[in-house]
């Protein structure tokens, strides 16, 4: 739990540090659509942060999974789920109480794993459903509560060097 809290404080420091460096760069702005627009247009410092961070983050991801706290349904690294200890997306979709953020979007960008994808279709309203019940993002209540405990983790990684 110790090595988890260090990865996710790395994790925070890193991306704090390119924040706070991004902003005290001058902003080179471009009119790209969101559809198709050119993302090469960043520069090394911002690459090296993100490698730094996507690293730090896919094997706090790794060692979360390998706890038992977390549990993916979509491919790639669940950014989110891991800022806030882990989320169980597949027990979520199975009980039908909604699913993180991100894992909301990866399944409506048809991300989903192929074991989950072969439940997965869509409602008369265009709606995505996993076993027939539509596909939902937690409550208020429950981000809430993940919001919390990301904060709390933050705190709490701060004295686990």
């Amino acid at each position: 739990m110790i090595r988890t809290g260090k990865l996710m404080g790395a994790a925070v420091l890193l991306a704090a540090g390119y924040v706070a460096g991004a902003m005290s760069q001058p902003a080179m702005l471009s009119a790209v659509s969101q559809e198709g627009g050119n993302n090469n247009d960043v520069g090394q410092d911002v690459l090296k942060a993100y490698h730094a961070v996507s690293k730090s983050v896919k094997e706090l991801n790794s060692l979360l999974s390998a706890g038992g706290q977390s549990t993916a349904v979509a491919s790639g690294v669940n950014y989110f789920g891991a800022s806030v200890g882990g989320v169980n997306a597949e027990q979520d979709l199975e009980e039908g109480r909604g699913v993180d953020p991100e894992t909301f979007a990866a399944l409506y960008a048809d991300l989903a794993t192929p074991r989950i994808a072969e439940h997965l279709d869509y409602d008369e309203l265009g709606r995505l459903r996993y076993k027939k019940n539509v596909v939902r993002i937690y409550s208020r209540e429950r981000l809430k509560t993940l919001f919390s405990k990301r904060d709390q983790l933050d705190v709490r990684s701060e004295t686990a060097n």
